[in-house]
Protein backbone atom coordinates (compact mmCIF):
# COMPACT_ATOMS: atom_id res chain seq x y z
CA UNK A 1 0.00 0.00 0.00
CA UNK A 2 1.54 3.66 -1.09
CA UNK A 3 1.76 5.67 1.85
CA UNK A 4 0.48 9.27 1.87
CA UNK A 5 2.44 11.88 1.32
CA UNK A 6 2.83 14.85 4.17
CA UNK A 7 0.98 17.64 4.42
CA UNK A 8 3.10 20.24 5.11
CA UNK A 9 2.44 24.14 5.42
CA UNK A 10 4.85 27.31 4.85
CA UNK A 11 3.93 30.42 6.92
CA UNK A 12 6.76 33.02 6.21
CA UNK A 13 6.04 37.06 5.44
CA UNK A 14 9.22 36.98 2.74
CA UNK A 15 8.23 35.73 -0.48
CA UNK A 16 11.82 34.71 -1.44
CA UNK A 17 11.70 32.31 1.57
CA UNK A 18 8.10 30.98 0.63
CA UNK A 19 10.15 30.24 -2.92
CA UNK A 20 12.38 28.51 -1.77
CA UNK A 21 10.62 26.93 0.91
CA UNK A 22 7.83 25.38 -1.68
CA UNK A 23 10.88 24.85 -3.89
CA UNK A 24 12.92 22.23 -1.50
CA UNK A 25 9.14 20.19 -0.71
CA UNK A 26 8.48 20.10 -4.09
CA UNK A 27 12.01 18.31 -4.75
CA UNK A 28 10.84 15.25 -1.81
CA UNK A 29 8.08 13.05 -3.26
CA UNK A 30 7.44 11.95 0.48
CA UNK A 31 5.98 15.79 0.97
CA UNK A 32 2.57 16.93 -0.24
CA UNK A 33 2.59 20.71 -2.09
CA UNK A 34 2.17 22.83 0.66
CA UNK A 35 -0.21 25.60 1.91
CA UNK A 36 1.20 28.69 2.04
CA UNK A 37 0.52 31.60 4.49
CA UNK A 38 2.11 35.25 4.21
CA UNK A 39 1.90 35.69 8.05
CA UNK A 40 1.00 33.82 11.46
CA UNK A 41 -2.28 36.15 11.88
CA UNK A 42 -3.01 34.59 8.41
CA UNK A 43 -3.03 31.21 9.50
CA UNK A 44 -4.39 31.44 12.71
CA UNK A 45 -7.01 28.78 12.97
CA UNK A 46 -5.99 26.92 10.17
CA UNK A 47 -3.57 24.34 11.78
CA UNK A 48 -6.41 22.95 13.40
CA UNK A 49 -8.52 22.86 10.55
CA UNK A 50 -5.91 21.71 8.15
CA UNK A 51 -4.22 19.50 10.77
CA UNK A 52 -1.19 19.04 8.67
CA UNK A 53 1.48 16.72 9.39
CA UNK A 54 4.50 19.84 9.42
CA UNK A 55 4.28 23.48 9.73
CA UNK A 56 7.52 25.36 7.98
CA UNK A 57 7.58 28.47 10.19
CA UNK A 58 9.32 31.33 10.28
CA UNK A 59 9.88 33.16 13.85
CA UNK A 60 10.46 36.76 13.26
CA UNK A 61 6.94 38.22 11.46
CA UNK A 62 5.49 41.68 12.17
CA UNK A 63 1.65 41.11 14.60
CA UNK A 64 2.30 37.89 15.73
CA UNK A 65 5.70 36.33 15.96
CA UNK A 66 6.17 32.43 15.21
CA UNK A 67 6.57 31.41 19.08
CA UNK A 68 3.62 33.17 20.12
CA UNK A 69 1.73 31.15 16.85
CA UNK A 70 3.24 27.87 18.43
CA UNK A 71 0.76 29.09 21.72
CA UNK A 72 -2.02 28.75 19.73
CA UNK A 73 -2.03 25.24 18.57
CA UNK A 74 -4.82 23.07 20.47
CA UNK A 75 -6.45 20.39 19.34
CA UNK A 76 -3.96 19.31 16.74
CA UNK A 77 0.12 18.98 17.34
CA UNK A 78 2.17 19.11 14.38
CA UNK A 79 5.59 18.86 13.83
CA UNK A 80 7.11 22.20 13.61
CA UNK A 81 10.38 23.26 11.77
CA UNK A 82 11.59 26.89 13.16
CA UNK A 83 13.04 28.98 10.20
CA UNK A 84 14.62 32.37 11.11
CA UNK A 85 17.77 34.38 10.18
CA UNK A 86 17.96 35.08 13.67
CA UNK A 87 19.64 32.08 16.12
CA UNK A 88 18.60 34.17 19.58
CA UNK A 89 14.95 32.55 18.99
CA UNK A 90 16.12 29.26 18.99
CA UNK A 91 16.31 28.16 22.75
CA UNK A 92 12.28 29.39 22.75
CA UNK A 93 11.07 27.07 19.75
CA UNK A 94 12.64 24.06 21.43
CA UNK A 95 10.72 24.98 24.65
CA UNK A 96 7.67 24.20 22.52
CA UNK A 97 9.10 21.07 20.94
CA UNK A 98 9.90 22.19 17.84
CA UNK A 99 11.31 19.22 15.80
CA UNK A 100 14.64 21.23 14.56
CA UNK A 101 15.36 25.27 13.55
CA UNK A 102 16.13 25.97 10.10
CA UNK A 103 18.93 29.24 10.41
CA UNK A 104 18.39 31.38 7.09
CA UNK A 105 19.81 31.22 4.60
CA UNK A 106 18.98 27.38 4.63
CA UNK A 107 20.85 24.84 2.07
CA UNK A 108 18.54 21.73 0.78
CA UNK A 109 21.10 19.73 2.26
CA UNK A 110 20.32 20.95 6.05
CA UNK A 111 16.42 20.96 4.91
CA UNK A 112 16.62 17.71 4.24
CA UNK A 113 18.12 16.45 7.67
CA UNK A 114 15.35 18.60 8.69
CA UNK A 115 12.61 16.38 7.16
CA UNK A 116 14.59 13.37 8.08
CA UNK A 117 13.71 14.18 12.06
CA UNK A 118 10.30 14.76 11.67
CA UNK A 119 9.70 11.46 10.03
CA UNK A 120 11.13 9.92 12.60
CA UNK A 121 8.64 11.83 14.86
CA UNK A 122 5.95 10.83 13.13
CA UNK A 123 7.03 7.23 12.92
CA UNK A 124 7.61 6.86 16.16
CA UNK A 125 5.22 4.55 18.09
CA UNK A 126 3.98 7.76 20.28
CA UNK A 127 3.45 10.06 16.85
CA UNK A 128 0.81 12.41 17.38
CA UNK A 129 0.96 12.88 21.30
CA UNK A 130 2.25 15.98 22.93
CA UNK A 131 5.55 15.45 24.07
CA UNK A 132 4.96 15.35 27.76
CA UNK A 133 2.66 12.33 27.09
CA UNK A 134 5.06 11.07 24.26
CA UNK A 135 8.27 10.65 26.15
CA UNK A 136 9.75 11.19 22.73
CA UNK A 137 13.82 12.57 24.14
CA UNK A 138 14.32 16.36 24.63
CA UNK A 139 17.18 18.33 22.72
CA UNK A 140 17.81 21.62 24.30
CA UNK A 141 19.51 24.62 22.70
CA UNK A 142 22.02 26.06 24.89
CA UNK A 143 24.00 29.43 24.42
CA UNK A 144 27.77 29.57 24.86
CA UNK A 145 29.39 32.32 24.48
CA UNK A 146 27.98 33.02 20.35
CA UNK A 147 27.20 29.85 19.64
CA UNK A 148 24.51 27.31 19.92
CA UNK A 149 24.71 23.62 21.29
CA UNK A 150 22.57 20.99 21.03
CA UNK A 151 22.61 18.93 24.01
CA UNK A 152 20.24 15.73 24.07
CA UNK A 153 18.66 16.09 27.91
CA UNK A 154 19.76 12.25 28.84
CA UNK A 155 23.54 13.22 28.30
CA UNK A 156 23.21 16.03 31.14
CA UNK A 157 24.74 14.36 34.50
CA UNK A 158 24.08 17.66 36.45
CA UNK A 159 23.82 21.42 35.98
CA UNK A 160 25.70 23.85 39.13
CA UNK A 161 24.36 27.20 39.12
CA UNK A 162 26.50 30.00 39.39
CA UNK A 163 24.79 33.22 39.82
CA UNK A 164 23.70 34.11 36.32
CA UNK A 165 25.04 31.66 34.89
CA UNK A 166 25.32 27.44 35.00
CA UNK A 167 27.77 25.16 34.37
CA UNK A 168 26.28 22.43 32.83
CA UNK A 169 28.21 18.96 32.96
CA UNK A 170 27.26 16.43 30.04
CA UNK A 171 28.87 13.29 29.19
CA UNK A 172 30.96 14.69 26.34
CA UNK A 173 32.13 18.33 28.06
CA UNK A 174 31.25 21.16 30.56
CA UNK A 175 28.82 23.71 29.41
CA UNK A 176 28.72 27.62 30.59
CA UNK A 177 25.42 29.07 29.64
CA UNK A 178 23.28 32.38 30.53
CA UNK A 179 20.57 30.94 32.30
CA UNK A 180 18.36 30.57 35.54
CA UNK A 181 18.25 27.27 37.34
CA UNK A 182 15.03 28.23 37.65
CA UNK A 183 14.52 27.96 33.74
CA UNK A 184 16.69 24.86 33.41
CA UNK A 185 14.23 23.39 35.75
CA UNK A 186 11.23 24.13 34.03
CA UNK A 187 12.97 22.92 30.78
CA UNK A 188 13.72 19.38 32.22
CA UNK A 189 11.66 15.99 32.76
CA UNK A 190 10.94 16.18 36.71
CA UNK A 191 10.70 12.87 36.57
CA UNK A 192 14.53 11.92 35.74
CA UNK A 193 16.04 15.24 37.38
CA UNK A 194 15.72 16.49 40.61
CA UNK A 195 16.86 19.02 42.82
CA UNK A 196 19.15 18.32 45.58
CA UNK A 197 20.53 21.78 46.75
CA UNK A 198 19.71 25.39 45.65
CA UNK A 199 22.83 25.33 43.15
CA UNK A 200 22.75 22.11 41.96
CA UNK A 201 19.89 19.93 39.81
CA UNK A 202 21.03 15.74 39.34
CA UNK A 203 19.93 13.49 36.49
CA UNK A 204 18.92 10.62 39.19
CA UNK A 205 20.28 8.21 36.55
CA UNK A 206 23.63 9.65 36.48
CA UNK A 207 23.52 9.19 40.56
CA UNK A 208 25.95 5.93 41.14
CA UNK A 209 25.45 6.15 45.03
CA UNK A 210 23.58 8.12 48.08
CA UNK A 211 26.09 8.13 51.25
CA UNK A 212 25.04 10.76 54.00
CA UNK A 213 24.02 13.78 52.37
CA UNK A 214 26.26 13.80 49.36
CA UNK A 215 25.83 11.95 45.97
CA UNK A 216 28.22 10.37 43.82
CA UNK A 217 27.76 10.66 40.22
CA UNK A 218 28.99 8.62 37.74
CA UNK A 219 31.77 10.65 36.55
CA UNK A 220 32.91 10.36 39.40
CA UNK A 221 32.16 13.73 40.97
CA UNK A 222 30.36 14.71 43.98
CA UNK A 223 27.25 16.50 45.17
CA UNK A 224 26.11 17.93 48.40
CA UNK A 225 22.05 17.72 49.62
CA UNK A 226 21.15 20.75 50.85
CA UNK A 227 19.11 20.36 54.41
CA UNK A 228 15.62 21.37 52.15
CA UNK A 229 16.28 18.50 49.86
CA UNK A 230 17.33 15.82 51.98
CA UNK A 231 13.65 14.15 52.39
CA UNK A 232 13.45 13.99 48.94
CA UNK A 233 16.59 12.07 48.75
CA UNK A 234 15.30 10.26 51.40
CA UNK A 235 12.30 8.34 49.92
CA UNK A 236 14.48 7.69 46.57
CA UNK A 237 16.84 5.83 49.42
CA UNK A 238 13.34 4.09 50.82
CA UNK A 239 12.00 3.20 47.55
CA UNK A 240 15.46 1.70 46.32
CA UNK A 241 14.88 2.29 43.21
CA UNK A 242 16.22 5.99 41.21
Amino acid sequence: MAVAPLSCVIIDDEPLAQDLLRKYVGRLPFLAAPTVFDSAVEALGHVDQLRPDLVLLDVNMPQLNGIDFLKTFTRHQPAVVLTTAYAEYAVQGFDYDAVDFLLKPISFERFVKAITKVQARLAGPTAGLPAEESGAQRVLLLKENKKFIRVPADDILFVEGMKDYLKVYTKARVILTHMTMTKMESLLDETAFMRVNRSYLVHKAAISAIHGNTLELTNNMEVPVGINYREAVRQLTDKGVL
